[in-house]
């Protein structure tokens, strides 16, 4: 059962990964999976000692029947020496019963600098200068100006189904008031959750960073000095770095499946499974050694969890570089998620690129403080003591696709899968913010997906009951030719989809970057057009009852 519940402020911060040393400099850790299960952890052990020729010091069960072995080598000296890892998982890949060997690589959690030029200025922290809630393009639109309630909350304020729960893979949470009744609690009012870090039950933020408060405050806080995204959300808060912010992945994959509701050896049952995850961090292999790949285990971890009809949205990274995403944002069935600051452009530190799913609010400090996310932190720190702050980073926009996900779960009549959530939130996003400075602009040759969250037409097109949904055609759908110094759609009369047909009704040459950002409008008469500058195409409605605009690109038809 759930405790009390209701409204909630929200807050966010942001992390990044760079390497951290194990605790111990004198073992490394590995993650092994058998092709056939092993119950004898004494057998495994014996085993793996002797074919690494090394001192198995550990072996603990993970989910989904994997392992993690921690290895102190003969000689300690040669801890930070890669060829000895690499050694070492040569010879477990080399047996006929190992399925998989990985390194248990790890990630430290921490939040983005502020902007050097920036002069930051302190204000106390206000529901009023939350300009990601408001209007776009900066806002999501929960709400047009403070206390109006006339966006996505219009539809769900005073709309109380069971309560949806929203995983926080992050450093824990303080017991902030404005977050404490939106967390999950037992009959008896004890706050559920668990510390991956050290498999017990304190999910008490001890990094002093307060990065989890912040997330989940985002989602699911509710104050005076701010409000957060949804008043049918709980927050289940899971713990993954120890008090140094530092992680092994093995606790992320494990945090995974335990989120949804799979069994972890030596972990109690979760009763409460999450319907989105958010996870705010990324993994690396060593300093000045990122990996842009997602491993076997944490693949399956991912599948698992969309599998069971969760949502997982991730932090796209902070690296202001083009497709540069670390696991677990790598990974296929996320979410991948870039940042935008107040005018609806580019965030100065978002990655971007063609495999970004699309933007939302992660603050931007060039604007100063007020340009960063409000959001809650210690109870007795942040600005003025007062417990709450601005920050910002793609860890900030995340949390606020976790809350609008958990909204559109909480309003939807009949159960949702996790790609028609996706789906939704992905054809109803509004435009970018206009700028003539391409690098700022989230178009073009820097794209930052499918354009930014909206909370009101993501809520609205779940109410209406679409049966299908659907974006313009992309630039790549198309065949171009040249025009003078430009470029022409003229070869493709007819565009022909699985649930839509387009034609054209209008040419011309202009500039490439032109027809790679496609707008959708409605005319008086009710047709839909797919605009590329001066090339225009209009939607085939006959085989549909009825087709309107859902978002800046985006159309839902019923049959």
């Amino acid at each position: 059962m759930f405790s009390k519940w209701g409204l909630f402020s929200l807050g966010i911060l942001l992390s990044s990964s760079t390497f951290a040393e194990p605790p111990s400099s004198e073992s490394i850790r590995f993650m092994i999976k058998f092709k056939k299960n092993h119950q004898q952890l004494i057998q495994i052990k014996k085993q793996l000692s002797a074919l690494t020729q090394a001192t198995i010091t550990d072996v603990q069960p993970m989910a989904n029947n994997a392992f993690t072995i921690q290895v102190k080598p003969s000689n300690p000296a040669r801890i930070k020496n890669r060829t000895l890892s690499t050694s070492i998982l040569q010879k477990l890949r080399a047996q006929p019963d190992i399925l998989y060997a990985l390194p248990d690589r790890i990630g430290y959690i921490k939040p983005v600098a502020n902007p050097s030029a920036s002069e930051m200025m302190y204000p106390l922290p206000s529901h009023n200068i939350q300009w990601d809630e408001f209007l776009p393009p900066g806002g999501i639109l929960l709400e047009t100006k403070p206390g109006l309630r006339d966006g996505a909350w219009s539809f769900t304020t005073g709309y109380k189904p069971e309560p949806i729960v929203i995983a926080v893979l992050d450093t824990g949470v303080a017991l902030h008031p404005a977050l404490v009744a939106n967390l999950v609690q037992d009959n008896e009012g004890t706050i559920l959750g668990w510390n991956f870090a050290n498999n017990n039950s304190n999910i008490l933020d001890e990094t002093h960073s307060y990065h989890g408060t912040h997330v989940a405050g985002t989602i699911a806080g509710y104050s005076n000095e701010m409000i957060g995204v949804g008043e049918h959300l709980k927050v289940l808060p899971i713990k993954i770095p120890d008090a140094s912010g530092m992680f092994y992945e093995s606790a992320v994959i494990n945090a995974i499946y335990w989120a949804v509701g799979a069994e972890v050896p030596g972990v109690p049952h979760n009763r409460y499974p999450a319907k989105v995850l958010n996870m705010s961090f990324s993994i690396d292999i060593g300093p000045g050694e990122e990996l842009e790949a997602c491993d076997s285990l944490l693949q399956e971890a991912v599948t698992f969890a969309r599998d069971k009809g969760a949502v997982l949205a991730v932090a796209a990274g902070n690296s202001n570089e083009l497709e540069h995403f670390n696991a677990p944002a790598v990974c296929e069935g996320t979410l991948k998620i870039a940042a935008t600051g107040p005018t609806g452009l580019r965030s100065y530190y978002s990655n971007y690129g063609p495999t970004i799913s699309f933007a939302a609010p992660g603050g931007d400090k060039r604007f100063g403080e007020l340009g960063g996310i409000l959001s809650a932190v210690h109870p007795n720190g942040g600005v003025q003591h007062s417990g709450y702050d601005f920050y910002q980073g793609t860890s900030m926009a995340t949390p606020h696709v976790a809350g609008v996900a958990g909204l559109i779960f909480a309003v939807a009549e009949h159960p949702l899968q996790a790609a028609e959530v996706e789906e939704l939130l992905t054809k109803t996003t509004h435009d970018f913010g206009e700028s003539t400075n391409p690098y700022n602009s989230c178009v073009g040759d820097i794209p930052c997906g499918h354009g930014i969250l909206d909370a009101q037409n993501a809520v609205k097109a779940t109410l209406a009951h679409y049966d299908v949904l659907f974006s313009a055609p992309k630039f790549a759908d198309m065949a171009a030719a040249p025009c003078g110094n430009s470029i022409s759609l003229a070869t493709n009369d007819t565009l022909v989809f699985k649930n839509s047909s387009w034609k054209k009704i209008t040419k011309g040459c202009q500039n490439l970057n032109d027809y790679q950002h496609p707008r959708i409008v409605q005319n008086a008469d009710g047709t839909i057009d797919a605009i590329y500058g001066v090339v225009r195409y209009r939607l085939q409605t006959a085989r549909y009852k009825f087709c309107e605009v859902i978002g800046f690109d985006g159309v839902g038809c019923q049959n």
